[in-house]
């Protein structure tokens, strides 16, 4: 069964780096990249991902926003919030909408956070 996951952040390196860290910790991933929170929504709705790795801060449309959104749809999702912003506020707000935080920067290790948490979401 093949699982996919889309990786969204503005910054197209973190999306880059993201996408080379989860390939190193399992290649078996198909990897779908937003650029923003609205193509998140976008391309989520389009094509339901197995699991959503996202920035908070981004124009047109912020993680929380994107969040908002596409918890209701997609329940199964595991979803992830993932920012160098870790005020408890922002790590609250992550818990109120019912998705998991992790903090950057991105290493080997944030991205095998990310797959453990979907592997035990979905065992």
């Amino acid at each position: 069964m093949s699982k996919t996951v889309l990786v969204v952040d503005d910054s197209r390196v973190s999306r880059m780096m993201m996408i080379k860290m989860i390939n190193m910790v399992d290649s078996s991933w198909e990897i779908v990249e937003a650029e923003d929170g609205q193509q998140a929504v976008d391309k989520a709705t389009a094509d339901t991902p197995d699991l959503i790795v996202m920035d908070i801060n981004m124009p047109v449309m912020d993680g929380f926003e994107a969040i908002e959104i596409l918890r209701p749809q997609l329940p199964d999702t595991t979803m992830i919030l993932l920012s160098a912003n870790i005020q408890s506020s922002s790590q609250a707000r992550a818990e109120e909408l019912g998705v998991h935080f992790i903090a950057k920067p991105i290493t080997p290790a944030v991205a095998e956070k990310a797959l453990t948490i979907w592997s035990q979401e979905n065992a």
